[in-house]
């Protein structure tokens, strides 16, 4: 629980030193149990549990959840919306020109076959986190709130 909340800390370039509240419902005697170790170990300025997902979900609307055993774990900032759409936007370019350097290498007859296997082994690999990314990037563009 407490690694899904880096997680999502991580995906949003919140600073572990800033420190956010946290929404959750799912096993609420668990989580209201461990709310003060999760939020002690996560860095958290709160751990708030929620008796229904509807209610979490108005609370936390445009925030994104983390579904970890079937608890609903939301971090709540307040973001700037426009600002967050250029520096996402910035990204996807930034993460596209790559996967097309790795393409243009992957493409190329002579890299593959004068390179060793292990750097067209590593390109390949470059490859696909970097689309991975891309789609992690672009859903959380299309989930910010217009």
């Amino acid at each position: 629980m407490v690694d899904a909340c880096r997680n999502l800390r991580g995906e949003m370039n919140i600073s572990p030193a800033q420190r956010i509240p946290l929404f959750a419902h799912g096993d609420n005697a668990f989580l209201r149990e461990a709310s003060a170790h999760i939020q002690a170990l996560a860095k958290l300025s709160e751990v708030r549990v929620f008796e229904d997902d509807a209610t979490l979900q108005t609370e936390g609307a445009g925030a994104p959840v983390a579904i970890v055993g079937g608890n609903h774990l939301l971090l709540k900032i307040e973001i700037d919306v426009a600002a967050e759409r250029v520096r996402l936007s910035k990204e996807i370019e930034r993460i596209a020109g790559e996967i097309g350097k790795c393409r243009g290498k992957l493409s190329n007859e002579s890299f593959v076959a004068k390179a060793p296997p292990a750097v067209v082994a590593q390109e390949t690999q470059r490859l696909t986190d970097f689309e991975q990314t891309l789609v992690k990037l672009q859903d959380q563009l299309q989930r910010l709130p217009a």
